[in-house]
């Protein structure tokens, strides 16, 4: 499958494999599943448990919608909900380690979270997920209607992601390194740093990238009075690249 580059904020680019039909699909079965069970213990607790069939039938229609709604907004807002309180990701989609980013590398607002939510009337109800099927099979960058509307995709979080700084390409032999002691990490800790660089930025977590700055400095005894983290990360990722490929 090809993979969708992402380039953040930051100025670093990000290869991540898209998330498959397959996984898609199985994330929605299992949200639709939770989404089920709420409805079904809305009604048995309505009607089996509270015996509330003679309250609601004293209310005229009007009131009757109104009540059924206010009940069942978890169920109609359950993915704008989550989408927008854990950063992209429902239930179904942690459990199937995917996740909805925006392809320009800036974190969703909750304004790209509704109109996904939104499309899925098109996308998915309306016509029993065919435009929806069609658009991730066949878009480069696997992007359903709402997808494409928010400039965003779903992405898998369990391949290999790949970091590359753009001013990392063609460096040349006049590269100067900034911190030699960077020698003392090792290809596994490297890997490690990357990895978790890469994490930090899709997930915009400050704490992981300065917890990430405390341990390189720790281990290299490099200590840091001029750039920012995220200067620091990549200026230390190129040297170890650099002094490594010699």
């Amino acid at each position: 499958m090809t993979e969708i580059t992402i380039n953040t904020a930051q100025n670093v680019a990000i290869n991540f494999r898209p998330a498959s039909l397959g996984e898609r699909i199985v994330a929605f079965i299992i949200d639709m599943a939770i989404k089920m069970a709420y409805v079904f213990a809305v009604l048995y607790l309505m009607y089996e448990v509270f015996h509330l069939q003679r309250l609601l039938n004293s209310l005229d229609s009007w009131e009757q919608g109104v009540v059924m709604f206010a009940l069942f907004i978890p169920f109609i807002f359950y993915t704008l909900f989550f989408e927008s309180w854990t950063n992209g990701q429902t239930i179904g989609k942690r459990i199937m380690k995917i996740r909805v980013v925006k392809i320009e590398g800036y974190q969703a607002c909750f304004s790209d979270y509704f109109s996904r939510w939104l499309f899925r009337l098109v996308d998915i109800y309306i016509l029993s997920g065919l435009p929806a099927i069609l658009g991730i099979i066949f878009s480069s960058k696997s992007q359903r209607l709402g997808d494409m509307v928010t400039d965003t995709t779903v992405i898998s979080l369990k391949s290999n992601v790949k970091l590359n700084h753009r001013f990392l390409n063609d460096l040349s032999d006049e590269y100067v390194v900034t911190f030699p002691t960077v020698l003392r990490l090792s290809d596994h800790d490297m890997n490690i740093i990357k990895k978790a660089y890469n994490t930090a930025i899709i997930q915009n977590d400050v704490l992981m990238i300065n917890e990430l700055v405390s341990k390189i400095e720790e281990v290299t005894t490099i200590k840091n009075h001029q750039l920012n983290s995220h200067q620091f990360i990549q200026t230390v990722i190129n040297d170890f690249n650099h002094l490594t490929s010699r």
